[in-house]
């Protein structure tokens, strides 16, 4: 359930109206404010609607001339309950959010901060502790605190609405992570000295499989209002990160050679293109549509 203000000008209020109408949506609150400086009224066309509906009067709004005008802006929220003698079935429908909800999501999660690094980091070293010990519960507990899934999902979405910006961010992103994934991994080896215990990879075909279940469900999931992306990140993140924190290690240890070496990044580039793609086909399978009845909003700054 998500609630939908938009922010318009005066003469726009019925036109606005009109696309919460044409997708089913009965109760629509209009208010007037104040905005500091000349020109300065405005209405705000507020709805609140099960998912589906409130995406489809999102795509509407943004796909007409209302959403053209330098004075529109628009703001989405999730609900967590909605009491209005509606059926409880036809309003909890979750599939699926607002586009705009999932885009600027990934780009809030993609944000290179303090925190993003201090992160990466951290579940580096924890799983490099983890491979080297061949321990599953560091290995779990370092994939909580790693970025990986909303990386891949950044690049896997913005090659969908053609959107350069936030692929490169993505991108670089997902380099960042494997970096500080291969740095946890030579740190813990430098500090710890053992030999490395963790065996466990799997074939090519097996880590295919595995990751396209994993792009599949998050990409899914990365649009649904029910999913539960932070589990999906651990499986990615172990899927991921693994390999470049075992080659920090390896490398270290001095057990690295060329034919596991070929062998490890070979593993890393199917698994992140399976990934890539599976999660790709996931948001086409959700009609993220490119053309049709709406248009894709540009993101921040994009020209």
């Amino acid at each position: 359930m998500h609630e939908i203000r938009a922010t318009v000008a005066p003469e726009q209020v019925e036109q606005t109206v009109s696309f919460a109408r044409a997708v089913g949506i009965e109760r629509v609150a209009v208010s007037e404010i104040y905005l500091y400086g000349p020109d300065s009224s405005r209405r705000i066309v507020s709805v609140e609607a099960s998912t589906p509906r409130a995406k489809a009067f999102l795509d509407a709004v943004l796909s007409s001339s209302v959403a053209k005008s330098d004075h529109f802006s628009v703001t989405s929220r999730e609900l967590r309950a909605l009491i209005d003698g509606g059926d409880v079935g036809e309003l909890t429908q979750p599939m699926s959010e607002p586009h705009q909800d999932v885009l600027q999501d990934l780009w809030q999660l993609t944000h290179a901060t303090a925190s993003y690094w201090t992160r990466a980091a951290a579940g580096g070293l924890l799983l490099g502790t983890g491979i080297i010990d061949n321990n599953p519960v560091a290995i779990v507990v370092a994939a909580l605190f790693l970025p990986f899934l909303s990386d891949v999902l950044a690049v896997a979405f913005g090659f969908w609405i053609r959107d350069s910006r936030l692929i490169l961010r993505g991108i670089r992103a997902v380099i960042i992570s494997s970096v500080l994934a291969f740095s946890g991994g030579a740190v813990a080896e430098w500090f710890s000295g053992d030999p490395i215990s963790y065996t466990a990879f799997k074939g090519p075909l097996a880590g295919m499989a595995i990751s396209a279940v994993i792009g599949v469900t998050a990409g899914l999931s990365n649009a649904d209002d029910t999913g539960r992306r932070y589990l999906i990140g651990v499986a990615a993140a172990v899927q991921l990160a693994i390999i470049p924190a075992w080659l920090g290690a390896a490398l270290i240890a001095g057990t690295l050679k060329q034919a596991a070496l070929s062998e490890r990044i070979s593993g890393f580039a199917i698994n992140l293109a399976t990934i890539l793609l599976t999660a790709f086909l996931s948001y086409a399978a959700l009609d993220f549509r490119r053309t049709g009845q709406w248009r894709i909003p540009r993101s921040p700054g994009r020209e």
